[in-house]
């Protein structure tokens, strides 16, 4: 392997506390030295590689390009440090998280998904529960709430986790068995529409793909959405899902999306939870690990 060829870490340090501040003074106060051992450090680290740094202006301070260049990486590794660190602290996290999420996120989602996050945290127990109707004040016995909803919740700390378009499915042997074609969103009307509620999703995904005239409210009517996926799958008619319930089905061809149009739901997931709880080190790790695996960065 070869060596790797790092600048000295005070230097960096020193650099990265002055460039993120843009003032020597503050940031000989962050690092509790003078603003002399600063500006010394900040030279070191531009002898040491060979090119200006910082622009120095009485008592104001300027990023070069090359600066510029350097202190995102140097923020991510200290980050990254630190939260090994914190980390350290809870070597065997254990305990319990109650967990409110609708069914169909949980089983098409988050499921498939929480290998991972046992195999990193084994001591941590989670129950997953869901009431319906669904409540619409944080109940004292959940950890975190998994909405899909407007995110209006008052008093809570709540973050979109993953943005929703809503879009026509259907099983492939359902296009096969069907004399007609379906090519546009106006020949859904020879076809027989999935509902999961009273039509009001279909009679917005019709309005917005220009086929008003279709009766947006006939068709099967079914009370989940894992029941309107299972009538999809059985070739029984057109569904309106989504990338993140549905995304496993179309990978598989299982389900196809007849035209591409899609329309962004009013409905978005997102994760809410009292603000005094996410001390928490188990809630914390929860919450980073599902926005980790929808690639979202998060401040908690």
């Amino acid at each position: 392997m070869a060596k790797r060829r790092i600048p000295p870490l005070n230097a960096l340090r020193a650099f990265e506390a002055a460039a993120r501040n843009l003032n020597f003074g503050k940031a000989a106060s962050e690092l509790n030295v003078t603003r002399g051992a600063i500006s010394h450090q900040v030279k070191a680290l531009e002898e040491w590689v060979g090119i200006d740094l910082l622009q120095r202006n009485q008592n104001k301070v300027l990023l070069t390009d090359a600066g510029r260049h350097l202190l995102p990486a140097l923020e991510q590794a200290f980050d990254l440090i630190a939260e090994t660190v914190a980390e350290m602290h809870h070597p065997d996290l254990k305990g319990h998280l109650a967990i409110h999420a609708p069914p169909t996120f949980t089983s098409r989602w988050l499921l498939p998904r929480l290998g991972a996050f046992i195999e990193a945290y084994p001591q941590i127990e989670l129950t997953f529960y869901h009431l319906s109707p669904f409540p619409k004040a944080l109940p004292g016995d959940y950890d975190v709430v998994i909405d899909y909803g407007g995110g209006r919740w008052e008093n809570r700390w709540v973050h979109r986790l993953i943005p929703v378009d809503l879009f026509p499915l259907c099983s492939p042997k359902l296009l096969n068995a069907n004399p007609y074609a379906l090519r546009t969103a106006s020949d859904l009307k020879n076809f027989t529409l999935i509902h999961e509620d009273d039509g009001a999703a279909w009679t917005q995904w019709l309005s917005a793909a220009g086929a008003r005239q279709i009766d947006a409210g006939r068709g099967l009517h079914v009370s989940t959405a894992n029941h309107a996926l299972e009538a999809a799958l059985l070739g029984l008619g057109v569904a309106l899902g989504d990338q993140v319930i549905m995304s496993q089905n179309l990978e598989d061809g299982t389900l196809i999306r007849p035209f591409s149009f899609s329309y962004p739901s009013p409905a978005q997931y997102y994760v809410v939870c009292e603000r005094d709880r996410l001390h928490m080190p188990i809630l914390r790790n929860f919450i980073k690990w599902m926005f980790d695996e929808v690639g979202a960065e998060i401040e908690l």
